[in-house]
């Protein structure tokens, strides 16, 4: 099975980011390791609620996107990025919406 056609396995890597250091060390890592520039973009989320994968991200947050062409390309990239606190898009949305409803009821109580 070709990684590019599997529907386990998405052709890019997306990890959030909560501070531009940490974002731009990933990039420069990822960069260090020989991944090609074109294929490491990293960005700013400026709106609310962007959707990343069918998930949202928020206004603050810096969006690393990295094009993988095979399994030992997601495993190299995947534990260079985690060694720089990126977050995967889908527990860093939820974690952060959890925040959100926690304080909309702490202000309502």
């Amino acid at each position: 099975m070709h990684t590019a056609t599997s529907p386990l396995v998405s052709p890019a890597l997306i990890r959030i980011f909560d501070h531009f250091a940490d974002a731009q060390q990933a990039r420069s890592a990822l960069l260090d390791d020989g991944f090609p520039a074109h294929a490491v973009q990293l960005d700013t989320v400026d709106d609310e609620a962007v959707p990343i994968q069918g998930k949202a991200a928020w206004r603050g947050m810096f969006r690393l996107v990295v094009t993988i062409g095979n399994a030992q390309e997601r495993q190299r990239a995947h534990a260079i990025v985690q060694a720089c606190n990126g977050c995967d898009i889908e527990q860093r949305t939820a974690s952060h919406a959890g925040g959100r409803r926690t304080g909309a009821h702490a202000q309502a109580g």
